[in-house]
């Protein structure tokens, strides 16, 4: 379990009745399309079958739910850290999904994110963090940045879904990078809640002038 004092939220393994709520989330189409991977149709048996096997196999991906601390654990979304290097010592963040409507404020969002980036470089002694997402995801976009996190490009035709191809942007943080702001205090959740809004406001005014 990591579980942050304070924090409205905290994560845990997967359990074995995880999967209704997943595959609940997962079928929801409009969620879907934020995401990077494909959209597909999951059956409860095959969900069942998928949580399972990220259970009893945590070396190179490890799939965490999303908890409230304040409603008896109640489950309200899940997370990822995939591709492992233990080697290289790189780690890429599979994605935050915030399934349930009510804690979709960012909130829950900015302290999942910053208790993934503390375990992989805090526990799991990563050097480097990183992620990817749709140059059309204004939120994924603004709380990539008020991470601090660095731009590194943009792949270009890289996703194909709802019809046509999209563009994905590469993101990445390493290890000294993720301390200093962690130690100048820029992690706390006030401070990134308002760079995210600030962000997301800034790209809703660039596209509404474009």
């Amino acid at each position: 379990m990591i579980h942050k004092k304070d924090f409205s939220v905290y994560l845990r393994a997967f359990e074995p009745d995880d999967y209704l709520l997943i595959n609940k989330w997962r079928n929801d189409m409009e969620m879907q399309k934020l995401t990077c991977g494909p959209i597909r149709f999951v059956s409860t048996e095959m969900e069942k079958a998928w949580v399972h096997g990220k259970m009893m196999n945590n070396q190179t991906d490890i799939y965490l739910a999303i908890c409230v601390n304040n409603d008896a654990g109640k489950m309200i979304g899940y997370t990822s850290l995939n591709h492992i290097d233990y080697i290289n010592r790189s780690i890429c963040g599979g994605g935050i999904v915030i399934g349930d409507n009510d804690y979709r404020d960012g909130q829950a969002l900015v302290e999942v994110h910053y208790m993934v980036l503390d375990y992989a470089f805090g526990e799991l002694n990563m050097h480097r963090f990183y992620a990817k997402c749709l140059d059309t995801h204004v939120l994924s976009i603004s709380y990539m940045e008020a991470f601090y996190y660095e731009r590194e490009g943009v792949a270009r035709d890289s996703i194909y879904k709802c019809g046509s191809f999209h563009n994905t942007i590469l993101w990445s943080m390493l290890r000294d990078e993720f301390f200093k702001h962690k130690k100048n205090g820029d992690f706390s959740v006030s401070v990134l809640l308002k760079r995210m809004i600030q962000g997301i406001r800034t790209y809703r005014m660039t596209i509404k002038n474009q």
